[in-house]
């Protein structure tokens, strides 16, 4: 009798936690949706920041959850539309190094790169881009990490011009 006492109090207990978990998602996940009516995370600084911090804290807590990668993708993708890109390059290395089977990892990779180059560091960003195409040589952003590098690869008097014609 004891042992299915027990049994049940584990269960009881287990389920606690799957339910809280649920809670805390939905929770999460209501949030993000009042982020995503605004076209411009940049425009509601305060709401976009709250979001960080409920994929941070969402992320300590449950740090098996599987929807780690692409929450830690989402928090890549809001710190870039805040204009933090080396905080959200950071973001996305996290992804495609710890998560790199996820169908999120080939994209942050992409992204990644791009916020290379917002920093100004084009030789970085060129680099992820040739890691991102010898990683993914049938992903359908292949041609534009190509077009990406050939852009980066024209001087400033090159670009300039390239653009005016």
């Amino acid at each position: 009798m004891r042992v299915v006492l027990l049994f049940l109090l584990m269960l009881l207990v287990l389920n606690a936690c799957d339910t809280k978990q649920q809670t805390d998602l939905k929770t999460l996940l209501e949030l993000e949706n009042k982020l995503m009516q605004v076209e411009d995370a940049a425009l509601n600084q305060t709401l976009a920041k709250e979001v960080l911090v409920a994929y941070d804290e969402f992320i300590l807590t449950y740090p098996d959850a599987e929807q780690i990668p692409e929450l830690l993708f989402k928090s890549g993708e809001v710190l870039k539309g805040l204009g933090a890109h080396l905080k959200s390059a950071k973001a996305f290395h996290k992804v495609h190094t710890q998560f790199p089977n996820t169908k999120v990892a080939p994209i942050a990779l992409f992204h990644q790169a791009y916020c290379f180059e917002a920093l100004n560091q084009r030789l970085t960003a060129k680099n992820t881009y040739e890691d991102f195409i010898e990683r993914y040589p049938n992903h359908p952003y292949l041609s534009q990490a190509k077009g990406m590098i050939q852009i980066l690869n024209l001087s400033d008097e090159e670009l300039i011009q390239k653009f005016q014609n």
